[in-house]
């Protein structure tokens, strides 16, 4: 192979090999971007997550409240008292 030759090899692999480096480095900074996004997406729903099963929480309380004190106005109306403001 003559020396001109070889310098055109040598130069066409080194562009092709730039072009793919370049190409790889895209798709990588392309991927991290994705991954962080998702990260932080995940991150609200997370937080998300957490108020609502604290709500949850808080309801199942309330619920829990209000239907003891129910059964306990309902046996006292059962036996006969009566709040003040209560129709006969």
């Amino acid at each position: 192979m003559s020396e001109e030759k070889k310098r055109r090899v040598v130069s066409a692999l080194v562009s092709g090999g730039i072009m793919l480096l370049v190409i790889l480095v895209t798709i990588l900074a392309y991927q991290l971007v994705g991954i962080y996004s998702r990260n932080n997406r995940i991150k609200a729903l997370d937080a998300e997550i957490a108020t609502l099963e604290a709500q949850i929480s808080s309801t199942d309380d309330s619920i829990k409240e209000w239907s003891e004190r129910w059964k306990i106005e309902q046996r006292a109306r059962e036996l006969g008292l009566m709040y003040d403001d209560d129709e006969e």
